[in-house]
C-alpha cells in the first residue's frame, strides 16, 4: 500500500516537473518570437543604393528597438522606418528632429537657420559619383517639422527616396535605430558613421 502511494506521488512529481519544463520552453519561445522583436532587436535587410557607401544593397543586420524606446532618436542616427503608403521598410538617417526647420542650400544642411556639418558623408564616394558636396544634395526649401515628425534622408542623396520627396516621417513610423550588420561582414553602424 505504501509502495503504491509512493509510486503515485513519484508519478505526480514527475508529471509536475515535466509540465514546468514544458511551460519554461513555451515562455522562452513566446519571448523569442514576440517580445524580442517588439522590444529588443529586429532583423533588417538593406534594399537599394540609398545608403551607399555606409550600407550596401543586400546587407543584413539587426536594428535596436530597445535603444530607440529608452534613449530616443537623435540627429544622424541610422534608423529603420516603415514608409506608410507602401508599407516598405527603409533604412535612412535622421537629419531633422521635431519642431526644427530643415533646409539644404549649395549642398549644406541648415537646421533652424544654422549650418550643420554632415561629417558622415564620404567625400571619396561623392567624388566617385562625379559630383561635389555642393551638388550631391539638391537644394531644398525650408520645411518646419511638427511634433513627432522626423526628417530622414539616405546617405546617397542622388539615389534616395526619402523625406525630401515624401515629407517627414512620424515617430510611430520609426522601428529602431543603429544597424548591427552581420552579413556579409560584421560591423556596427551608428550616428557617427
Amino acid at each position: 500500500m505504501d509502495e503504491q502511494r509512493l509510486t503515485r506521488k513519484t508519478k505526480r512529481e514527475s508529471f509536475l516537473l515535466e509540465s514546468i519544463d514544458l511551460l519554461r520552453i513555451v515562455i522562452i519561445i513566446v519571448v523569442l518570437v514576440y517580445v524580442v522583436p517588439i522590444f529588443g532587436v529586429r532583423p533588417e535587410t538593406v534594399s537599394g543604393r540609398s545608403m551607399l557607401p555606409t550600407l550596401q544593397d543586400g546587407e543584413r543586420g539587426l536594428v535596436n528597438i530597445f535603444s530607440t524606446l529608452i534613449f530616443g532618436i537623435h540627429r544622424f542616427d541610422v534608423v529603420a522606418v516603415v514608409e506608410p503608403e507602401s508599407g516598405d521598410q527603409w533604412v535612412k538617417r535622421v537629419i531633422g528632429l521635431p519642431g526644427e526647420s530643415v533646409a539644404y542650400h549649395n549642398g549644406m544642411l541648415y537646421i533652424n537657420g544654422e549650418m550643420v556639418e554632415e561629417s558622415f558623408l564620404n567625400d571619396e564616394y561623392i567624388t566617385s559619383t562625379g559630383r561635389t558636396r555642393a551638388t550631391f544634395t539638391s537644394d531644398m526649401a525650408e520645411i518646419v517639422l511638427g511634433d513627432n515628425e522626423y526628417f530622414l534622408v539616405g546617405d546617397n542623396r542622388p539615389d534616395s527616396k526619402d523625406s525630401r520627396y515624401r515629407g517627414p516621417f512620424q515617430r510611430s513610423d520609426i522601428i529602431g535605430k543603429h544597424f548591427y550588420a552581420f552579413y556579409p561582414n560584421f560591423r556596427i553602424v551608428t550616428n557617427d558613421d
